[in-house]
């Protein structure tokens, strides 16, 4: 007995937790718990605030360290003094790992109420009061998994340091110089190539095979005017898993027709997938050989749609656009990529710029090069998140974007898109960054709700560019300026649905905003990066419809409703 209680005091001694780390590991606790720009819940919540524990203590035993080796050695000390710290220090290392798990569950209940007002901003149910209360236990278990993990590369790193000055007879700071080198060259090595190249491989092999799966109402369209059709020069299986979602979505004519109470026509869809086509101008060229086929210089309007990751087309915004058209319109996009849009975006950001590009200029040399004879469609662009970035790449300025079409909607722009970020920076004085006001609003206008917008007969000058885009957006707002620089929608008064008490904190909110990506969508709709009940007044601002007010708002978002009853968003 009395061996095994040795053995437990010596594994005690060995792997006991840090004090400073513990109380730095609580605070990071406390900051991950304060209100952000959505609500999470409780099973992200806990392993967001694990995380944070993590890189908290490990930021107090840095400090520790520092203190121990550079700081006291510099001061003196009567030796009662020294006396009474050591038995301070003793009854700290028993009781900390205890009390921070009582802190931990406190802090826990007393953010509730953080929790729940970000919720009501936000329009998002309230979560119950027993699944906050899981968030310290998922927090905890992540925190000493970790723990034990960042203990065991310790253990292996002093290993390879006595290896070391055994086997070449060094000296011990001289062993450690090559340790840390070592470790920072793996660890190098796998942030910039093995585990980027394993992950986004994976990635590749788990998405190309979703890409390849049948989708139980999606069937070759029967209507010619659809890419997959009679007489198609696309395949209907070469058109991934979101190309047949989007040519085998929408209603037909007919429902059209008896939803609007007059003649509609049928509305065109052109698509070319990934396996369609090797190159994006490929692509690009089939979806253009598509609008030829289907006549698609007899419509209103074209709209070009730069998509996003897969090849998603939110079949919320060409539903819209086909109801508000009476079907009088070709909606067109390509894939670029197997992988969904977030993948993309660390991954492909260029790739999606050249293929939004591709596609924008073919469409666009398209509609110029018709013979005089025929009519001219107006020409359209749309995006959402990465597909704005992908739209944007094919213009150089505001300038070319409304001498090239005749309207845009872009809708949750990224922060490092060009043409946005330059436009708000830009912005008239004194109109907040949520909601920028550029050049009187005569020529692009921003918007976080384009509700505001029926019924306004303020100037703007045709063609209408639109950025919509939430002040609880983490999409809009993410940059990693956010480590070290406080951005303006933080100094200025909060915009629609983010909680007043949100403040800059120097690379905490960079953190808390990076979090927020990953719950993008946890709030409801016209919150986050969730736009598809705005895509109707979107719609109506870019193409500047007239006598759009309440009245046919209300009218079309009901018919908009029976249209998705059976679509897919995808």
């Amino acid at each position: 007995m009395n061996a095994v209680g040795e053995v437990l005091r010596t594994w005690w001694d060995r792997w006991r937790p840090s004090v400073t780390g513990l109380i730095v590991a609580a605070l990071a606790a406390w900051v991950s718990l304060m209100p952000s720009l959505l609500p999470r819940a409780w099973h992200y919540q806990g392993i967001v605030t694990g995380v944070s524990m993590l890189v908290g203590y490990g930021v107090g035993v840095a400090l520790r360290t520092l203190w121990r080796r550079v700081v006291a050695p510099r001061i003196s000390l009567h030796p009662d003094v020294i006396a009474l710290g050591d038995r301070l220090l003793a009854f700290a290392r028993l009781s900390a790992p205890y009390v921070l798990v009582v802190y931990l569950i406190t802090a826990t209940a007393t953010a509730i109420r953080w929790q729940d007002q970000v919720s009501d901003l936000v329009e998002s149910p309230r979560p119950p009061w027993a699944d906050y209360m899981r968030i310290p236990w998922v927090a905890l278990g992540l925190f000493v998994a970790l723990l034990i993990a960042a203990r065991g590369l310790r253990v292996a790193y002093r290993a390879f340091v006595r290896a070391v000055r055994r086997r070449f007879g060094i000296g011990e700071y001289t062993a450690r110089l090559a340790g840390v080198v070592v470790a920072a060259a793996l660890l190098l090595g796998m942030v910039q190539g093995l585990v980027p190249r394993l992950f986004f491989d994976a990635a590749n092999q788990i998405f190309s095979a979703q890409n390849n799966e049948d989708l139980p109402d999606a069937r070759p369209p029967r209507e010619p005017e659809k890419s997959g059709g009679p007489g198609s020069l696309v395949d209907f299986e070469d058109l991934g898993l979101q190309g047949r979602r989007f040519v085998s979505g929408g209603v037909d004519r007919e429902t059209l027709s008896d939803l609007l109470g007059e003649e509609a026509k049928e509305p065109i869809r052109a698509y070319a997938g990934l396996e369609s086509a090797p190159t994006d101008d490929e692509r690009s060229d089939l979806v253009v050989a598509e609008l030829d086929r289907t006549r698609a210089w007899e419509r209103e309007s074209v709209v070009i749609v730069p998509t996003t990751g897969t090849g998603w087309i939110n079949s919320h915004a060409a539903q819209a656009i086909e109801l508000l058209s009476g079907g009088d319109v070709a909606t067109v996009g390509t894939q670029y990529s197997f992988l969904p849009s977030w993948i993309s975006f660390l991954a492909d950001r260029e790739k999606a710029e050249a293929a939004g590009r591709s596609l924008v200029e073919s469409v666009v040399e398209w509609r110029d090069s018709l013979p005089p004879g025929l009519p001219r469609p107006e020409l359209y662009v749309y995006g959402e998140s990465l597909g704005t970035q992908a739209g944007e790449a094919a213009f150089s300025g505001i300038r070319d974007i409304r001498a090239t079409v005749d309207g845009v909607l872009w809708m949750g722009p990224p922060n490092s898109n060009r043409i946005w970020h330059s436009l708000v920076e830009r912005r008239d004085p004194g109109t907040p960054v949520t909601e920028p006001v550029y050049a009187d609003g005569l020529l692009v206008r921003f918007s976080e709700d384009p509700a505001e917008s029926r019924g306004d007969d303020s100037p703007w000058i045709p063609p209408h560019v639109l950025y919509v885009q939430h002040a609880t957006d983490p999409v809009v707002w993410w940059t990693p300026d956010l480590l070290f620089d406080r951005p303006a929608w933080l100094a200025e008064p909060p915009g629609k649905g983010r909680h007043p008490g949100m403040f800059y904190m120097p690379v905490l909110t960079f953190f808390q905003v990076t979090a927020d990506l990953g719950n993008a969508v946890g709030g409801s709709q016209g919150y986050g990066h969730l736009y598809d009940h705005q895509i109707l007044d979107g719609w109506a601002a870019a193409t500047g419809r007239e006598e759009w007010d309440d009245d046919e708002f209300q009218r079309f978002a009901e018919l908009h409703a029976v249209a998705m009853l059976n679509q897919d968003r995808g």
